[in-house]
């Protein structure tokens, strides 16, 4: 089971694969305290193995970023800490310092294989520098793993482009099916049937402690609690929250209105 932490939600630039480039939900920081709170709790509780720090922002935004992984890391030598970046404001300094931090997992989200696919897909003119700091963190970020992501869509990646970009980064290159973000970006034509892992398999905190479905729910429309006043077990154990895990085990997904038409899996 893995926690994701948002600490900040503030995009640095829309995005078209994001449905939320004008977020109605209000935008702020998490503050260090809340943080340390939260992570005290999550290593009391063993089935936890990863810590997540990502959300609808750039989280090399976070100018308390570094701080928290060094917290994180301090407080276990052996969990999992994942960064997820859009890469922008890599450089090879920072990098280093991720990697110093103690980060285990650099997750950079480039989603193209040129400058002209980067600037459409993510409406970032940046190709070219962001590829470069892929290739320096590969070069330089051991023990620090670097995946280098893109998603994969007709209006994404396909065909020759993606053929490319996994000619390009081999092992570390890693390529996802399109999601539609709780229905928001696109409808299902099937509502799906299966259960999703995704209420069992991880916990999506919001900057302001709030915790909501997962992380395809970036506006917080389903909320199960806030740790600020509960704990994190407190919270996975409610009433709203176990209601959901067994509905998408018994097959009554499409009780849950915004896991109905949505694509988690």
């Amino acid at each position: 089971m893995f926690l994701q932490l948002e600490g900040i939600a503030a995009c640095q630039a829309a995005c078209v694969m994001c449905p939320y480039p004008t977020m109605t939900r209000k935008r702020g920081l998490m503050s260090m305290a809340l943080f340390k709170k939260i992570v005290d709790d999550a290593l009391q509780i063993p089935v936890i193995n990863r810590i997540v720090i990502t959300g609808l922002g750039e989280p090399l935004q976070d100018r308390h970023l570094f701080d928290r992984i060094e917290y994180i890391r301090t407080k276990s030598p052996g969990i999992g800490i994942e960064v997820v970046t859009n890469g922008n404001l890599l450089t090879m300094p920072k990098i280093d310092a991720l990697r110093d931090a103690g980060l285990s997992q650099l997750s950079i989200s480039l989603n193209a294989v040129n400058r002209e696919r980067r600037l459409a897909i993510m409406k970032l003119d940046d190709y070219d520098h962001v590829a470069a700091m892929c290739e320096y963190a590969i070069a330089n970020g051991s023990p620090m793993r670097v995946i280098v992501k893109a998603v994969a869509g007709p209006d994404l990646l396909s065909g020759p482009m993606l053929e490319e970009f996994v000619a390009t980064w081999g092992v570390h290159g890693f390529v996802h099916s399109e999601g539609n973000w709780t229905g928001d970006v696109w409808k299902m034509r099937t509502p799906p049937q299966h259960p999703c892992s995704r209420p069992s398999t991880q916990l999506m905190v919001l900057w302001d402690g709030r915790v909501s479905l997962c992380c395809f729910d970036g506006e917080g429309k389903e909320i199960l609690g806030d740790l600020n006043t509960q704990t994190i077990r407190e919270v996975f154990n409610g009433d709203r929250a176990s209601a959901i895990r067994l509905a998408h085990h018994e097959g009554r997904r499409s009780e849950i209105g915004i896991c109905a038409t949505c694509t988690g899996i």
